[in-house]
Order: structure tokens, then C-alpha cells, then sequence
């Protein structure tokens, strides 16, 4: 009421400023009885009231009182009824759209995820609970000058090869893959490769091998060329993400059916580029995805017992056993090792037996560098993240992670190179008194990790044969 008032006070101002204007006096109204019906002015006109209005001054109440109904502040419909019952539709549109379109969802599943590890880095130089250091793992016997597990790779030429390996990117063998012409026992193109075991061996593992551009990946992949041609261009180990898409395993980047390879065809090249490169052996690392549907391993063994001969070439390891060297696995035709890791599960009679746990052999550094500087601090870079559990056998394998997430083939070009490469294995190497075993890199087609594998193994041979 008290607005009502201060309306019309402003309304009755309003109009004795027009008829001032007009040299009319204003009548006097009743702010209460604000309408005057056209019947009332009637009369007034008809009467004989010598103080009646005249026909100007009744025109300055029609204006007026147009002004002051136009004036008055209208009905708000919005009333608790109506807010409530909109509310509850906007609630209902969004979480129907959640269901329907889970977009946190679909935008963390674009860029790649890790799950925490299982176990953190623990005691001073990557060493145990209490205290303890590494065990030197695959080198504890044959280690040569000091036996401290570490590794050094140096005098490596300047230059990498100028066959055109680089340029070409896995289109031709490169030169320093290939075995001597005068034939005899020769393993991944080099027959000083067969006398190491396998735990004494560097291998370049292909960073989620299956996500290349060339491949049909759009986001967030880690090649640029397909892992067919990361395989001709000299690398020996390939890591694959495994996705259950309603019932279907798929090789893909914790997406269903937004960039994938299909196992079957994944196998079947493998094992053609085997048979064609009888000397060669090949590491593959699955990584269960979680953003997906259960993998189930057993699941993906039947994918490889579909072709024809792979399942064949998978080495069985026994858990606490000796690693086999190179030419063992070459003259026995068991040129496959699979590690499994992230999850998972397998069927009540057990995982296949040809598939090993990967953190019951192997310590790892740290995984979640998000740039060249990270990756250059070597005290975050070089820790240790993941390993075998408290009280189990000791890692046998070290894993050096040479990769930034998001990925970044500007920075691949700088961390692939001779002499990144060289003094992060080095420092990682002597840090966890271990030799690196396997370095994941992105963009292999960049810089020269395969040469450099290749150079850092025939070293070692060349120093445990002296």
C-alpha cells in the first residue's frame, strides 16, 4: 500500500508538471479514488455545478488517469506455485541430459588418465621401507665394472643414422637393425643382443601404441604413424590400451569407438612382421582401461588364439624364475613375451598362463610429468612410483618413463634425442641403482631413441663378454 501511495504522489507530480506547461491548473484529486469513469465525466458535463470542469481540464483527467494506470506496478504472476513447478522440469532437463550426455565424462576420457599407483616411491634412492636399496635385478650376476646395477651410455655418434630410417619412419629397415648378411644366430638385428637375457635388455616401448594420428585418432594420440611401422623402424615393444565396448575388446584410448584397432588385426600384423624378421622379438605391455567396460584377459588370449600361430609365440615365464637370453627365445621360436597391468580380471580357472603381471617384475618412474621441466627434474622424474609389493621378489625390470602428458611432438622431438635420451637413462639408471629395461617414449618417428636402444645393448654385451 505504502508503494501504491508513492506511486501515485509520483503520478499526480507528473501530471501538475504537464499542466503547468499549459498554463491549466491542476485538479484536485483524490489519490484514493484515482479512476474516474467516463459515465462520472458525463454528468459533470450535463450538470449545471458552476465549478465543473471544462473540456480542457476534463482532457488533463483523462491523461491522467491513463498515465496512472499504465503506471501501476502489475500483477506478478511468478508466484511459489509456478517457480516450483519450473524448477522441477529444469531439474528433471538435466539430469535426463547427464544420462543422455555425460560430458565430464567424455572430456576426462580425452585426455589420457593414470591410476594412482599401488604402492608410492619409499626410502632414499628408490629404496625399500626400510632403508634398503634395489636389488640390482637382472644385473645382480653379470654386471662387469662394479655391479651397482647402473649404466652409462656414452661415445654414441653424434649424428643418428643418415639411412633415411628417420625420414622414411618406419617404411624401411634401418641399417642398425639388421643382422650380419653371413647369416648365424641374431636377435632384434643384432647378434650381440643373444647372450643378454631378457632382463638385461633395453627395449623402446611404444607409448600407447595403438593412438597414432594415422591410425583415425583425433584426440589426445601419442603417434603419429601406425605401431606396424614403429615395429620396421626398429622398436621392440608395444603398449596397448585394452577397452571391453559393450562386450567387444578393442585397442583404444579410454574411449569406445572414438579412435581404435581391432585385436585380431593388431595380431595377425605382428605376426607377420615376425615371421618376415625370424631373428626378432617383441614385448607386449596391455594396459587394462578403466573407463570402460571389465577387461577380462582371458577374453583377449582368445583374440590371439584367432590367429593363427601368434598364441604359438607367446613365452611362458615361471614367477621367481631366470629370464631366458634373446637367442633362447629366437632358436625357440617363442618370440612373444605379454605383461598385463591396471586391472582386469580373469575367469575362476585363472589368467592365461603366457600372461605375466607386469609390477611383479618391474619399478617404475614417475609417469605424470606434464613437461620438459619435470622430466628434467630428475629427483620428481626418476622416482620411483609403482613396484612389486612389500615382501615380493625384488624388480627385476626398470622402467624409465620419457614422455609429458598432455603429449607433445615438440617435446618428443627434444626428449627422443641422443644426448636427452642418453643422460636421462643414465641418471635414472644409477639413481635406482638398476639398468633401464624399457623406455616408453611418444612420437617414435621423432628423434633417435631406436638407434640409441640398439647402441646401449651391444655396449653391454660388448662389456659382460670382456
Amino acid at each position: 500500500e505504502r508503494s501504491r501511495r508513492r506511486v501515485l504522489d509520483l503520478n499526480q507530480q507528473l501530471v501538475s508538471a504537464i499542466m503547468s506547461t499549459s498554463n491549466v491548473d491542476s485538479p484536485t484529486l483524490n489519490p484514493h479514488s484515482p479512476t474516474t469513469t467516463m459515465r462520472e465525466q458525463g454528468d459533470n458535463n450535463n450538470g449545471s455545478d458552476p465549478q465543473s470542469p471544462s473540456t480542457e481540464e476534463q482532457q488533463h483527467q483523462l491523461e491522467y488517469n491513463r498515465l496512472l494506470t499504465k503506471s501501476l506496478p502489475r500483477k506478478n504472476c511468478c508466484t511459489w506455485k509456478v517457480a516450483t513447478v519450473f524448477l522441477f522440469f529444469v531439474a528433471g532437463a538435466l539430469v535426463v541430459t547427464w544420462q543422455m550426455l555425460p560430458a565430464e565424462d567424455i572430456v576426462a576420457k580425452y585426455i589420457p588418465q593414470f591410476d594412482e599407483p599401488a604402492v608410492v616411491y619409499s626410502g632414499p634412492e628408490a629404496g625399500m621401507s626400510d632403508g634398503s636399496s634395489w636389488s640390482s635385478g637382472g644385473n645382480s650376476k653379470d654386471d662387469g665394472e662394479g655391479g651397482d646395477g647402473g649404466m652409462g651410455i656414452d661415445n654414441m655418434p653424434t649424428d643418428p643414422s643418415e639411412d633415411g630410417s628417420v625420414v622414411e619412419a618406419g617404411r624401411t629397415v634401418p641399417s642398425f637393425m639388421q643382422c650380419p648378411e653371413g647369416g648365424g644366430l641374431c636377435c632384434n638385428g643384432n647378434a650381440e643382443n643373444c647372450m643378454l637375457r631378457v632382463d638385461q635388455m633395453l627395449f623402446g616401448m611404444v607409448h600407447n601404441s595403438m593412438s597414432s594420428e594415422e591410425g583415425g585418432f583425433t584426440f589426445g594420440y601419442n603417434q603419429k604413424y601406425e605401431l606396424e611401422r614403429a615395429l620396421i623402424a626398429g622398436y621392440r615393444g608395444l603398449n596397448l590400451d585394452v577397452c571391453n565396448c559393450k562386450g567387444v575388446i578393442q585397442f583404444c584410448h579410454n574411449i569406445c569407438d572414438l579412435g581404435e584397432r581391432i585385436p585380431e588385426e593388431v595380431f595377425s600384423n605382428t605376426l607377420e612382421f615376425l615371421n618376415e624378421y625370424p631373428s626378432e622379438v617383441v614385448v607386449l605391455l596391455f594396459q587394462a582401461s578403466t573407463e570402460t567396460g571389465i577387461t577380462v584377459w582371458n577374453d583377449l588370449h582368445s583374440e590371439m588364439k584367432n590367429v593363427d600361430g601368434f598364441a604359438d609365440m607367446i613365452y611362458t615365464h615361471t614367477f621367481g624364475g631366470e629370464w631366458p637370453t634373446m637367442g633362447d627365445l629366437v632358436q625357440q621360436n617363442k618370440r612373444i613375451i605379454v605383461f598385463y597391468f591396471n586391472g582386469g580380471t580373469c575367469y575362476d580357472e585363472g589368467c592365461p598362463p603366457t600372461f605375466n603381471y607386469f609390477y611383479n617384475y618391474a619399478a617404475e618412474t614417475q609417469y605424470e610429468s606434464a613437461s620438459l621441466a619435470d622430466l628434467e627434474n630428475l629427483e620428481y622424474s626418476c622416482k620411483i612410483t609403482r613396484k612389486p609389493k612389500e615382501n615380493w621378489l625384488p624388480p627385476v625390470f626398470l622402467v624409465v618413463n620419457n614422455f609429458v602428458t598432455p603429449p607433445d611432438e615438440d617435446v618428443a622431438a627434444e626428449t627422443n634425442s641422443r644426448t636427452f635420451l642418453a643422460d636421462r637413462l643414465t641418471a635414472c639408471g644409477n639413481m635406482n641403482r638398476m639398468r633401464p629395461n624399457f623406455v616408453y617414449l611418444d612420437f617414435w618417428n621423432q628423434g633417435a631413441t631406436a638407434e640409441l636402444v640398439q647402441y646401449a645393448n651391444a655396449k653391454f654385451a660388448q662389456q659382460l663378454g670382456r
